[in-house]
C-alpha cells in the first residue's frame, strides 16, 4: 500500500515542468527525446515512470537534475520564479538522483567517504546517525571498503545510500532494482515507504513493474518522448475485465462459453491453449462451476487477475490520442 497523497493542485506543488522539448543529434538524425513534456511532483508522492528504451525518462531525469538544458519549456520549485527547464539552480541541492541504475559514487573512495563528499557538495551536514540508518536500511557490509571493490549490487546499494544521505526533498532514482537481489529490492521498497511517510517524493523510473506497483499510488507512462498517460494507478489498470483464464483443451476441445457470456469468444493459441477475459472473482467462480463436468478432461488450466504489465503492454500499442491523460 503506497504511503502518498493523492496529488492535489498546482499551487501546492513540489516541482513543476511545463511544455519541455529536448532532441538530440545522433549522425544524421535529429532524435527528439522529450516534445511538449509537462509534469508535476507533491511532497511525499511516490509516482511511478513507466515507458520503453529510448522513450525519453533518462533525458526526463536529467533535465530535471540539471544536466542536460531543454529546447525550449519552463520550470519551478516550490512556487517560486519560472526558469528554464533543465536550468542549475539552489533547488538542485534538495534533490537526489540516481541515474540509469548507477549513481555518481567515486569508486576509488569508500561508501562513507562518497557520503560525506555528495554532502559537502549540496552543503549539507553530514549526519553520522543518518548514514548509519541508511546503511543498516539497504544492508551495505562494509562501508569503509573502496567502492570499486564492491559487487555489483552493493555498488548500487552505496550509490542509492549517496542520493539520499543529504535529506532530499526529491529524489529521482533511475532503474533503482537494477542488481540488487530480492532482498535488497525488499529492503530499498521499506526505505522508499519510510521516506515518504516523513514527506519525502519520489520519482521512480523502473522496467521492474511489480516494483513499480507495490510503491507507487500514481502512474506516469511516456512513449517517443510524448506522456501518454498521468494518474492514479487504480485508473491506469482500470477495465472492464480483471481476470484472464487460460486453458488447454484435451480430445474433445475447449469448453463451449455459456450463453450468459454473451458477446466474448475464446482468444485460441498453439498446442490447444485458450485465453478468455473475465469481468471479476465471481464471473470466473460461475464458469468453473458451470463447466465442472468438462474440466477434468482438460490438460491445464490458469486463473489469474490482470496485472499492471497487461495494461501497460496495451498502453504501449494503443495511439495516444485514445487514452484519457489527467490534467497536470
Amino acid at each position: 500500500m503506497s504511503h502518498e497523497p493523492e496529488p492535489t493542485s498546482a499551487s501546492e506543488a513540489l516541482l513543476q515542468l511545463r511544455q519541455a522539448s529536448k532532441s538530440y543529434q545522433r549522425g544524421e538524425h535529429r532524435i527528439t527525446a522529450l516534445q511538449d513534456f509537462s509534469l508535476q511532483l507533491h511532497p511525499g508522492e511516490m509516482v511511478g515512470l513507466l515507458g520503453p528504451n529510448g522513450s525519453g525518462k533518462t533525458t526526463l531525469i536529467k533535465l530535471l537534475t540539471g544536466l542536460c538544458k531543454a529546447d525550449g519549456g519552463q520550470m519551478a520549485w516550490r512556487q517560486g520564479p519560472w526558469m528554464a527547464a533543465g536550468e542549475p539552480g539552489r533547488h538542485l541541492r534538495e534533490i537526489g538522483a540516481l541515474l540509469e541504475g548507477r549513481g555518481a559514487a567515486y569508486e576509488r573512495l569508500t561508501t562513507l567517504e562518497n557520503a560525506r563528499y555528495f554532502c559537502g557538495l549540496r552543503e549539507a551536514r553530514f549526519d553520522p546517525a543518518h548514514f548509519k540508518s541508511l546503511a543498516s536500511l539497504l544492508d551495505l557490509p562494509d562501508v569503509h571498503a573502496p567502492v570499486r571493490q564492491l559487487s555489483t549490487g552493493n555498488k548500487l546499494r552505496a550509490s542509492l545510500l549517496s542520493a539520499l544521505i543529504h535529506k532530499p526533498t526529491l529524489a529521482l532514482l533511475d532503474e533503482p532494482t537494477l542488481g540488487l537481489d530480492l532482498d535488497g529490492v525488499e529492503r530499498l521498497q521499506a526505505l522508499l515507504r519510510h521516506g515518504a511517510a516523513q514527506g519525502m517524493s519520489f520519482l521512480l523510473s523502473s522496467h521492474d513493474l511489480h516494483f513499480i506497483e507495490r510503491l507507487c499510488g500514481r502512474i506516469v507512462c511516456i512513449r517517443q518522448g510524448q506522456k501518454v498517460f498521468d494518474g492514479p494507478r487504480q485508473r491506469f489498470v482500470q477495465q472492464e475485465h480483471h481476470y484472464q483464464l487460460r486453458l488447454q483443451a484435451g480430445s474433445a476441445g475447449l469448453p463451449a462459453l455459456p450463453a450468459w457470456l454473451s458477446g466474448r469468444q475464446w482468444l485460441t493459441q498453439a498446442e490447444g491453449f485458450g485465453l478468455l477475459p473475465l469481468k471479476d472473482h465471481a464471473e470466473a467462480c460461475a464458469l468453473l462451476d458451470a463447466w465442472r463436468a468438462e474440466l477434468p478432461a482438460c490438460k491445464a488450466i490458469e486463473l489469474r487477475p490482470i496485472d499492471l504489465r497487461e495494461h501497460y503492454l496495451r498502453l504501449l500499442e494503443s495511439p495516444p490520442q485514445s487514452l484519457e491523460e489527467a490534467p497536470t
